[in-house]
């Protein structure tokens, strides 16, 4: 299947005369973006994030008068808000819908230019527009990168991919892989990420006894505290998702049942512990970190909180208003939008990783 641009799509060959017997390309639904993180609004570029933790032991053997005082100490942690910047601008000019099946929504005479309010815009173009700005900000969350790079340059991006899609600011990706690499103690090692070829990073993870040794090793690891803490699950790659189920079923003859509760999102439970499967980061790993040969860590799993897992920005939203209009000097129609936003962890002791 070959996807073509609009000015492929001939009026004159009889199949399609309406922009509305377009059938629109199935796609993904994502799960809502904002079930995994908390969003702090009002946030300024540089602004502390405090945390008061525990106090240091108290309570020694003995009474009576004249004690000796002592010293006590609380644990504080400090984190700062790097917000950055985002935009969208687009153009588009009317003659690129003159001899496609969107030439019958032009307007005519002087005003023939102008796209506002035509159906190829309100039917086609901002429902685009609304799911690619949707997709945009799974980007920023989860997989931005302030010193992303292709794979040819040292870094893990596709071939091809625009870097500076994701140089707005550090996602929560990278920030939990940090976590990781400074204690040990908080990762389990993925084997199969670090095979050398596409299909054995797939085909490893499904080998006996992986997907279950995998999970129970967050688990089993993980503080205590995580399992209490408000939304707590193990948010993982469809592919762990995939494995511990039919590895369950090999290995105990047991049926993991997947339950669609929003938006795309299946949950299952684990040893007591809530399970949720995101396919889009699978798609996202699949699309920006592919170097042709294997992806970049395919198979990745947070054991955590969304109240711990934060995005800010300056407004109160994350997708700002769109700015539409025609401009009648140079004849084009235009869109801008723009933003900040930023992400941040709270406590990196709160967090079990598998990678």
């Amino acid at each position: 299947m070959t996807w073509e641009q609009l000015s492929n799509l001939t009026p004159d060959n009889g199949a399609i005369s309406d922009l509305k017997d377009l059938i629109i390309a199935e796609m993904f639904t994502d799960p809502e973006l904002e079930r995994f993180f908390t969003l702090t609004q009002n946030v300024q570029n540089g602004k502390k994030i405090g945390y008061r933790g525990a106090m240091s032991d108290v309570g020694w053997a003995g009474s009576g008068c004249n004690p000796e005082y002592k010293d006590a100490t609380i644990q504080f942690l400090e984190k700062t808000w790097e917000i950055g910047s985002w935009k969208v601008p687009l153009k588009w000019c009317y003659e690129d819908l003159e001899n496609t099946i969107a030439e019958y929504c032009l307007k005519t005479g002087t005003d023939i230019a102008d796209l506002t309010s035509t159906e190829y815009m309100d039917d086609i173009v901002y429902p685009a527009l609304k799911d690619a700005m949707m997709s945009m900000m799974w980007r920023f969350v989860w997989f931005s990168d302030k010193d992303a790079k292709l794979h040819s340059d040292t870094g893990v991006l596709s071939t091809g991919t625009d870097v500076e899609l994701f140089k707005t600011t550090d996602g929560l990706w990278k920030r939990l892989f940090a976590v990781g690499t400074a204690n040990a103690g908080q990762k389990t090692a993925i084997a199969a990420n670090a095979e050398a070829t596409m299909a054995e990073q797939f085909s490893k993870l499904k080998e006996s006894g992986v997907a279950i040794g995998i999970f129970d090793a967050m688990l089993e690891n993980a503080d205590a505290r995580i399992a209490g803490l408000p939304g707590a699950g193990i948010f993982c790659t469809k592919t762990l998702a995939d494995a511990l189920t039919k590895d369950l079923k090999r290995e105990y003859k047991e049926i993991l049942t997947w339950e669609q509760i929003f938006g795309g999102m299946k949950m299952t439970e684990y040893n007591g512990v809530p399970v949720y499967q995101i396919p889009v980061w699978d798609r996202m790993i699949m699309k920006y970190q592919n170097d042709g040969t294997k992806l970049n860590l395919p198979h990745r799993a947070v054991f955590g909180s969304p109240r711990e897992m934060l995005v800010g920005t300056p407004a109160n939203d994350l997708i700002s208003e769109l700015d539409i209009w025609f401009e009648k000097k140079d004849r084009m129609n235009y869109l801008y939008s723009t933003g900040k936003m930023g992400t941040q962890i709270g406590q990196d002791d709160l967090f079990q990783l598998a990678y």
